[in-house]
């Protein structure tokens, strides 16, 4: 497996703090925000300034990625999200981001739409306000459903941006799972289900009605060979799943080590794409049992009545709404753990759940 000469995804960290403190985020929660549990790297604020934002998008543009508008933060707290967002439109790529929804005010609802923006992503959790306690410290679920609406309503008869609700799955609100998707469909384009990612290395074990003995054997995870991670300072991760992780590892900086193609291409992404070219994931500690590289392979497919629901793994679920299809661009937009046009010879065949 080869990567190209630039990354296919760029997902870039404006912030690296959050108004929230989810009590399973593995980042931002009461427990990992004590002194002794909170990394030096979130100790901190780190907001990303317009010119450096300036300097990522004029040498990414011509390669035309996909970019993602957050790591493990909620990006509309930053300053510079606008401006951010003004980039991608002003050089022509596709654009999407997650986020808790609080900041989903008419200001910016309209804002969204004003750009064409392709894809906004809203974390909601739960059909409840006493299991949205669990899952995000709050209770205002009430508050969540009218910023989503508020999107969908402002967009009115134009088709962007493309609106999406998750849902990750625990054991307090799986339960919940039928009535999330029977409530959102009439209002959300997506309803995306994820497996909760464990601290250090995703299991595959922890999720639900998932037959590990017929996971196939194992494969590079394409992440090192398509996606770059920027933190909010400048460093890049060599994943999603390092970048979320409690440890923090880092293959270079693009503003101290010659911009994002220098790193990119650098000796420790070399490094480990062979190692995995190889086989020999396991010599690398971060990728040695991690199961997050079952998102490699090919998404299976099925529709019902009222849905075209694809997974690439037993990680994500998409149930996309089959009514509200015509917003989804599935060649040059390329969501979180989604889908999109890329240049891999991967496994025709996945193992994932016929149901979540």
């Amino acid at each position: 497996m080869k990567s190209n000469e630039m990354p296919e995804i760029v997902r870039l960290e404006l912030t690296n703090t959050c108004n929230l403190k989810c009590p399973h985020c593995r980042h931002h929660s009461e427990e990992k925000r004590l002194p002794e549990n909170y990394p030096e790297y979130y100790k901190n604020k780190i907001f990303m300034s317009e010119e450096q934002i300036k300097k990522i998008f004029d040498e990414i543009s011509p390669h035309k990625p996909s970019v993602t508008l957050n790591v493990a933060n909620e990006p509309m707290i930053s300053p510079s999200f606008k401006f951010a967002v003004k980039q991608i439109k002003k050089h022509d790529l596709s654009g999407t981001f997650n986020t808790n929804g609080l900041m989903l005010n008419e200001d910016m609802c309209k804002f969204l739409v004003e750009q064409e923006f392709e894809s906004v992503n809203i974390s909601v959790d739960a059909v409840t306000p006493e299991t949205l306690k669990k899952a995000r410290g709050i209770t205002a679920l009430d508050k969540l459903v009218r910023n989503v609406k508020r999107l969908v309503n402002a967009r009115n008869e134009k088709k962007l941006p493309r609106v999406g609700v998750t849902f990750v799955v625990m054991p307090y609100n799986k339960n919940e799972i039928n009535k999330f998707i029977d409530f959102w469909k009439d209002y959300a384009d997506v309803i995306r289900f994820t497996g909760y990612i464990t601290d250090k290395c995703p299991d595959i074990s922890v999720l639900p009605d998932v037959e590990i003995e017929k996971i196939p054997p194992r494969i590079p995870c394409k992440q090192i060979y398509r996606d770059i991670v920027i933190r909010a300072n400048g460093d890049i991760t060599p994943c999603v799943i390092t970048a979320e992780s409690p440890d923090y590892i880092s293959m270079g900086n693009i503003f101290e080590d010659g911009g994002i193609r220098k790193v990119w291409n650098g000796k420790i992404f070399q490094e480990w794409r062979n190692l995995h070219n190889q086989s020999k994931w396991d010599d690398i500690s971060n990728c040695k049992g991690c199961d997050y590289w079952v998102d490699s392979l090919q998404p299976k497919e099925k529709e019902t009545e009222e849905f075209l629901i694809r997974s690439p793994s037993p990680y994500t679920v998409f149930y996309n709404v089959k009514k509200r299809l015509d917003n989804w661009d599935s060649v040059n937009l390329i969501d979180r753990q989604g889908f999109g046009n890329n240049n891999f010879d991967l496994m025709e065949e996945s193992a994932t759940s016929e149901h979540i």
